[in-house]
């Protein structure tokens, strides 16, 4: 795995997270584009992870991403959730031993604890899920169906496509004033850094929030949509409270 990806990952579960916080993030290793049945992954996919983490997951919950702000509850007690994959952009749980999965090529995984309370909660942030607030949404969700305190929550994003690469077009210095930059090649927006200023905004404590800090478009190891176009594979990022017989 590339130094930014699953090394990182392992990284932040030992030093940034507990140990029974499990993360992940993939590299091109393996392609994990959402197949068209009703699993959320395919056996060579799970056969992938199973080597990487060294054990088999044992329920996996993911969502078709639509570029949005809608974030999945998925709390002890509630009916659990159809196999087929409901069309939003974030899960948040209590339920130990249900990982949580998102895909990219570019946009920004981010990885979110509540150690009070014992929540996990996974956010696929694209530049529309940032303009409609999801990592702030995800907050809010936290403290409404658990009561957490946003000091309290630890926060870590995956690699994502940089300021260095992501030019845009004019109109995102009216929806991102603060994270858009001109330069002589034109505009360019830092996506990582919005959901930052969003987290913290929203109470989160700026020294609890950890970036990799890899960008997807320079790092030759990652996918990406920008540099590949529509031949771009998806990485995996995965978030999971370890619980008892894994």
């Amino acid at each position: 795995m590339f130094p930014g990806s699953q090394s990182m990952m392992t990284r932040l579960s030992r030093d940034f997270f507990p140990p029974h916080v499990v993360t992940f993030v993939s590299d091109r290793s393996a392609d994990f584009k959402l197949s068209k049945s009703s699993n959320p992954l395919t056996k060579p996919q799970g056969a992938f992870l199973t080597k990487q983490l060294g054990f088999r997951l044992p329920e996996v919950l993911t969502v078709r991403q639509v570029h949005g702000n809608k974030i999945l509850v998925a709390a002890r007690g509630a009916a659990r959730k159809s196999v087929s994959m409901e069309a939003a952009d974030g899960i948040l749980t209590d339920r130990p031993n249900l990982a949580l999965a998102v895909r990219t090529a570019d946009c920004l995984s981010v990885f979110i604890y509540d150690p009070r309370n014992e929540v996990v909660g996974l956010i696929h942030a694209g530049w529309r899920g940032t303009q409609q607030q999801i990592a702030r949404r995800a907050v809010t969700l936290m403290r409404a169906h658990w009561d957490s305190r946003p000091r309290d929550l630890r926060v870590a994003f995956g690699p994502a496509i940089r300021s260095c690469c992501y030019q845009v077009a004019s109109p995102f210095l009216e929806h991102f004033p603060r994270e858009t930059v001109k330069r002589k090649q034109g505009y360019f927006f830092d996506l990582p850094q919005a959901n930052k200023n969003q987290l913290v905004e929203a109470g989160v404590d700026a020294a609890n929030i950890t970036d990799c800090g890899v960008c997807t478009r320079c790092e030759p190891e990652c996918f990406s949509y920008r540099r590949e176009g529509e031949s771009a594979g998806r990485m995996i990022s995965l978030m999971m409270l370890k619980g008892k017989g894994v």
